[in-house]
């Protein structure tokens, strides 16, 4: 078989076949180049909507949601019992008396307050002298309630300030001091429960001997 003829110098070989897409992928690029800005543009709008509602629900948790102190008020107070009775020669004094509190409780938060057993005890210059029980209740949102406290003096506890006791009925005026705590909780949005502890420290002065509140002063301490 005879070889195959030798190209001449100067002949020119073919060239190899273009590899440029074809015109009709071009509108295919293009596509997915705009699904991929949506899909961008999508995640981005999604995201900034989640950073507004969480700043949104903040600014409403601070201000409109945000747990409030339940506030205590001291509505009145009325001594009843017997009045105290000084005794010579001997000088000693005898006490047979009971101090009612007639208390009001505000919720200011929009969710309801529901509390457990409070006490009150009751104070002659420091020394505990007395208590009574604050039954359960719940206080709607923006609402308030009455509760009534009825403190009776043991005058066991006073045989250590009898003589201070003597020196105040003698001068007309004697001072208790009645401290209030209301433990309970506030559920908001059915959830979230938060705790609180209402106090309230309320100063009364009792004349002697008609036993007439001439003074009373409260001021409140709540702690969240």
């Amino acid at each position: 078989m005879p070889p195959p003829p030798m190209a001449e110098s100067g002949d020119s070989f073919p060239l190899p076949p273009s590899t440029s897409p074809p015109n009709d992928t071009k509108p295919l690029l293009l596509i997915r180049r705009r699904r991929r800005r949506c899909v961008l543009f999508s995640c981005l709008s999604f995201f900034l909507l989640l950073l507004l509602l969480a700043t949104i629900a903040v600014i409403l948790f601070f201000t409109l949601l945000r747990p409030r102190d339940p506030r205590i008020q001291l509505v009145s107070s009325t001594v009843s019992g017997v009045a105290p009775r000084l005794t010579f020669p001997a000088l000693s004094i005898s006490l047979n008396l009971t101090i009612a509190l007639d208390i009001l409780v505000y919720n200011p938060n929009r969710a309801s307050f529901s509390h457990s057993h409070g006490s009150t005890r009751l104070f002659y210059r420091s020394v505990h002298v007395g208590d009574a029980d604050v039954l359960p209740g719940r206080i709607p949102a923006r609402g308030s309630t009455h509760v009534a406290v009825a403190l009776t003096i043991d005058g066991s506890r006073l045989a250590a300030e009898a003589g201070k006791l003597i020196s105040d009925a003698m001068a007309g005026e004697v001072s208790f001091d009645a401290e209030t705590r209301i433990p309970g909780r506030v559920k908001l949005l059915g959830f979230i429960r938060h705790h609180a502890l209402a106090l309230s420290e309320c100063h009364v002065d009792v004349g002697f001997p008609d036993l007439k509140v001439r003074r009373q002063e409260c001021s409140q301490k709540t702690k969240l």
